[in-house]
């Protein structure tokens, strides 16, 4: 009977309290320490301040103090910020549509001293005194007016004192400490105008001026250790739409987005479509699964981005994300190039006649079929050397000459042979093969060690792809036609290459809901099992896609990896030379397609240093 009694009785709907519903909001607002540094830093940026101090200490969970010189607060509107949904930033829904501010919803002063002991001391140009308010879980204390300089400081004291929950699930300080460097990190490039001094756990970090105004001196004091030689410019204007960034070269990019900051009309945000954008525009120069250090500023008509689908503001949704994409991949891809700066050693070959007098070997007699069947460039002025008059990062092995002040446009005038230091296979003295993979010349004062299974992949996948696009492509018939059983997400993606796959060399049909078979194989992959090969291509495809390459390329990428010379595999000196002088002849000479350098050089200069000379 009483368990009937609990079922009937009535659930009344009553609104909430609001100091509860202030704590339910700082949830999703505040859940991090780093989240506080964020709200407070951007409010003080929409108050115009050009200087702002940042203290954190015990990684934010003990005090966090954010003091700017901006236009402050009216003594009367003190008591009236801490209100929920009350802003200066927006009035009407139109405005909901043109939002310029970082703030807008009101949320972020509540949300804070609703858990926490919250200290807000603010001063407008115009009142003679300052105001002081203090508030401890979400009720105020005391409000007074007190001595201070125009401007506004917010201190933040004992963050979730009050919900024991959210404290217990904190990280270490140290992670704490990573994300709120990352916020204050993100918020100093986004105004390279205003001076920025950040302290956290007694240490300095950095103290930025407001004399700064230029993104590439930001980047580069912020993120590369004041590198800007690292670091290349992207300008572009279109349609009503400007991106502006400062990234890195191939070469000091990393293993993580760590190093990537994106902003939309200044807002910092978390976006894989745009970091997409910007990795697809490095291409094959950009090992797969590394990413550029830099900063990438897009800004668009505020109608076309909405800044409020999540909590935190981190991300956003743009009303055209393709054209957003495409026009970055541009972008990047045009700077990069013109920058002069490509990571390719300078290689000097005959390119009007095939070489001779090689010896017989299947993988050689591919390297000389592709002159004729393979894309060709006569232009040697393309390539540039790997590591060309640039300081290295500390961590690099390799130090060479002085660095430039600029990356500038390649001397395409110039004849190749006469560079200093130019690599000519024909006369460098070839001086071995080292561990089964590497070849190794000497030139003049340098070394050149070239990785023999990066540059068999480049060629041939040069030459595979263009067979792909223009036809021609060899196959070889099996003795008997195999079939082969494909899971379901694979199957559908054999749907999707079905028609690269036939211009690569394979037939292959249909032969039930998720079975093919195989007839014919490239001639060039003849020797391998033809359903291993089959299967793993199609696994490749998979993941390539995921990574933003298109089906041709994919299948060209697998292809030539599986059937270049391997490490381990001899070659002789002639074959040696033949491979790089066909190396000369590709489009692209820097990477393999999987972004991995190819032919790295060591300078004279560089063994003395080591040795102590």
């Amino acid at each position: 009977m009483p368990e009937q009694n609990a079922t009937n009785k009535k659930r009344w709907i009553r609104p909430l309290p609001e100091r509860l519903i202030n704590k339910i909001a700082a949830g999703e607002v505040i859940e991090r320490p780093a989240a506080v540094l964020k709200e407070l830093v951007e409010n003080a940026l929409d108050a115009g301040a050009t200087r702002i101090d940042v203290t954190i200490e015990k990684s934010g969970t003990k005090s966090i103090r954010v003091t700017d010189n901006g236009c402050g607060i009216d003594p009367d509107q003190i008591e009236i910020a801490f209100g929920r949904h009350a802003t200066s930033k927006i009035n009407n829904f139109d405005d909901l549509e043109h939002i310029a501010s970082f703030g807008f919803r009101g949320e972020a002063l509540p949300s804070i001293a609703s858990v926490s002991r919250t200290r807000l001391v603010s001063k407008t140009a115009d009142a003679d005194s300052g105001r002081e308010i203090i508030v401890e879980a979400g009720v105020v204390q005391s409000v007074k007016p007190v001595a201070a300089p125009v401007g506004t400081t917010v201190e933040v004291a004992n963050l979730f004192f009050n919900t024991p929950a959210r404290k217990k699930f904190l990280k270490s300080e140290a992670t704490e400490s990573q994300h709120l460097t990352r916020n204050a990190t993100a918020l100093a490039l986004s105004a390279p105008q205003t001076g920025f001094l950040y302290t956290i756990n007694g240490r300095k970090l950095f103290a930025l001026t407001d004399r700064e105004t230029d993104l590439r001196t930001r980047t580069a004091r912020l993120l590369l250790g004041n590198n800007a030689d690292q670091l290349f410019a992207v300008q572009s204007e279109v349609d009503g739409m400007s991106i502006r960034a400062c990234l890195s070269f191939p070469m000091f990019c990393r293993r993580n987005q760590t190093g990537l900051y994106l902003f939309i009309n200044n807002r910092y945000i978390r976006s894989q479509v745009v970091v997409h954008g910007v990795t697809s525009g490095y291409a094959e120069l950009l090992e797969r699964g590394h990413y550029p250090v830099g900063s990438v500023f897009i800004t668009v008509d505020p109608t076309q981005v909405d800044v409020n689908v999540h909590p935190t503001k981190a991300e956003v949704r743009l009303t055209d994300e393709r054209r957003v994409h495409d026009i970055l991949h541009q972008a990047v891809k045009r700077s990069l190039r013109a920058s002069g700066e490509l990571p390719t050693p300078h290689v000097v070959g005959d390119t009007s006649a095939p070489p001779k007098g090689y010896s017989a070997s299947e993988a050689i007699r591919r390297l000389k079929a592709a002159e004729t069947t393979g894309p060709a460039n006569s232009d040697p002025n393309l390539l540039r050397e790997l590591y060309r008059d640039r300081s290295q990062p500390a961590t690099s092995p390799l130090t060479t000459e002085p660095p430039q002040s600029e990356p500038t446009e390649p001397d395409m005038t110039r004849p190749a042979s006469a560079e200093t230091g130019s690599f000519d296979p024909d006369r460098a003295l070839f001086m071995g093969q080292f561990g089964g993979l590497y070849l190794l010349f000497a030139s003049g004062e340098n070394l050149y060690v070239v990785d023999q299974h990066a540059a068999h992949e480049r060629i041939l996948y040069e030459e595979t792809l263009h067979v792909v696009e223009h036809g021609g492509a060899a196959s070889q018939n099996l003795l008997f036609p195999v079939t082969v059983d494909l899971p379901a997400d694979q199957y559908a993606l054999y749907e999707q290459a079905a028609d690269v796959l036939t211009a690569s060399g394979f037939i292959v049909e249909p032969f039930g809901p998720r079975t093919v078979m195989l007839s014919a194989v490239p001639a060039a992959l003849s020797r391998q099992s033809p359903e291993k090969l089959f299967t793993a291509i199609i696994c490749d495809v998979g993941e390539h896609q995921q990574a933003g390459f298109d089906i041709k390329k994919s299948i060209a990428q697998s292809m030539a990896c599986r059937a270049s010379i391997m490490s381990g595999d001899r070659i002789s000196e002639d074959e040696a030379r033949a491979l790089v002088i066909q190396l000369s002849r590709t489009k692209n000479r820097h990477t393999c397609p999987h972004g991995r350098p190819i032919i790295l050089k060591i300078s004279r200069y560089e063994l003395d240093v080591k040795f102590g000379r």
